[in-house]
């Protein structure tokens, strides 16, 4: 998820973006600060600035750089690469905690994030040039238990961060109040989602079955979180409809394209999935209580 931005962040934006008098830029800005925001902001600075050559460059490179921010790298481990038998163990153990990244980790409430899937792109480049990159296999070696240490201490600083911190996005005071909000904004876009023609309808049935599930939970239980689906619905949730109707009909285009895209990705797919196993686990703890 993507921290969300300050007033005086917006009126920067709002202020560049305006004196930027090339068309089809400012388009490019509008999309792309939902990706990245502070490529955004620099984007129309330099906007300003450009000659007539320079801005056709900055619109080459926008188009590029919101192509690639919202494709997730394609991660695949490729059994026969692996030559060193030393490496097998810790290649199938750096798998799993990718996986735990970007499937589970990913859906907590994170503050400090700036860029769409950022942590998870990062990642997922570095592990790809590591292994298919020639090296010595001692400092793959090296390179694959530093780049493992690091995701288990990422995952174990988002865990803590959320479980033992009172940062919400609304500024709730208390978690019956957090509780209150967080389940309004995701049955917000629940509803949204079931409607759009650009979600998958395989994927349906999981989200009505979230939406069950998310109903059941009392908004007074002193020991669930629902702030725990946050990123999930903060990723996904910022390229809805209701938010852009105002865009230029190209615009409307590209955003329908992104949010095709990502709602047919194998990372929403697996992301549903935990966040229903996850919401069902909270549902069954307070049957049992």
């Amino acid at each position: 998820m993507i921290r969300q931005t300050t007033e005086a962040e917006e009126e920067d934006f709002s202020f560049y973006w305006k004196s930027c008098h090339q068309p089809e830029i400012k388009d490019l800005t509008q999309i792309l600060r939902y990706i990245s925001f502070y490529d955004a902001i620099l984007t129309v600075r330099q906007c300003i600035t450009a000659n007539k050559e320079e801005q056709i460059q900055i619109e080459k490179q926008t188009k590029k750089k919101i192509f690639d921010l919202i494709v997730l790298p394609k991660f695949e481990i490729l059994e026969s690469e692996i030559t060193n038998e030393e490496l097998i163990p810790l290649v199938d153990e750096l798998k799993k905690e990718w996986e735990k990244t970007i499937y589970v980790f990913s859906n907590f409430y994170k503050s400090h994030e700036v860029l769409f899937l950022g942590k998870e792109r990062e990642y997922t480049l570095a592990i790809n040039r590591i292994l298919y990159s020639d090296m010595p296999e001692g400092r793959r070696k090296t390179l694959i238990l530093k780049l493992l240490q690091d995701m288990k201490q990422q995952n174990k600083s988002t865990y803590q961060l959320f479980y033992y911190s009172k940062q919400n996005p609304w500024a709730a005071s208390n978690l019956n109040e957090e509780n209150y909000e967080s389940k309004k904004f995701y049955l917000s876009l629940i509803e949204e989602w079931k409607v759009d023609p650009d979600f998958d309808p395989n994927q349906i049935s999981s989200l009505k079955d979230f939406q069950f599930c998310l109903e059941e939970i009392p908004n007074s239980n002193q020991k669930i979180r629902i702030l725990g689906f946050f990123g999930f619905f903060s990723d996904y949730g910022r390229f809805t409809t209701k938010d852009q109707t105002s865009f230029s009909q190209t615009n409307q285009t590209r955003i329908r394209y992104i949010r095709h895209s990502l709602f047919h990705s194998h990372h929403f797919q697996k992301r549903l999935e935990n966040i229903l196993i996850s919401c069902k686990n909270s549902v069954q703890s307070v049957k049992e209580i």
